[in-house]
């Protein structure tokens, strides 16, 4: 495995590789230095690693929390702000993702957490119900070059008129 090149092209799944390595260097029962903390150097690495993913399911969040409004509020004067911001969280999501997140990539979390805060914001005023699961793969959303008016167009779809 070219190690430098993993981390360049997927740091993810160079960081997971990196903790499973330590971790197995640890067990492996070899005399090791007494100050190297191998169990928290392995964390942390998984953990630096996990950011990027939590970063990108973040910006996934905003992007579908943002197309609900949009659907659901389509006369609103904030809706080409909306678009925008969409746009931005969707490009920024793209840009750092990896295809080793895919399977670990929460999706339908990240669809729940939308439908809450768009309902905590805007409670039932929209008198539209919200589809139970994400109407979207991850790469669907990511392969829409940051533009979300074929997603709202399909989401409108998916959204029940009231």
């Amino acid at each position: 495995m070219d190690l430098p090149a993993l981390y360049d092209d997927d740091v993810y799944a160079w960081a997971l590789h990196q903790a499973d390595a330590l971790r197995r260097l640890q067990a492996s029962g070899l005399p090791l230095p007494n100050d190297l903390d191998l169990p928290h150097v392995a964390e942390e690495i998984e953990d630096l690693g996990n950011e990027q993913r939590f970063q990108v399911e973040g910006n996934l969040a905003r992007a579908l929390e943002h197309l609900l409004k949009i659907v659901l509020l389509p006369d609103d004067p904030a809706v080409p702000h909306w678009l925008g911001e969409t746009a931005a969280f969707l490009d920024t999501a793209e840009r750092r993702y990896r295809p080793s997140m895919r399977r670990t990539v929460e999706l339908e979390r990240q669809w729940k957490r939308a439908c809450q805060r768009v309902r905590l914001e805007y409670g039932e005023a929209t008198g539209r119900h919200m589809p139970d699961a994400c109407p979207f793969t991850v790469e669907e959303l990511l392969a829409v070059n940051a533009d979300p008016r074929p997603l709202v167009t399909r989401l409108a779809a998916a959204i029940a008129p009231p």
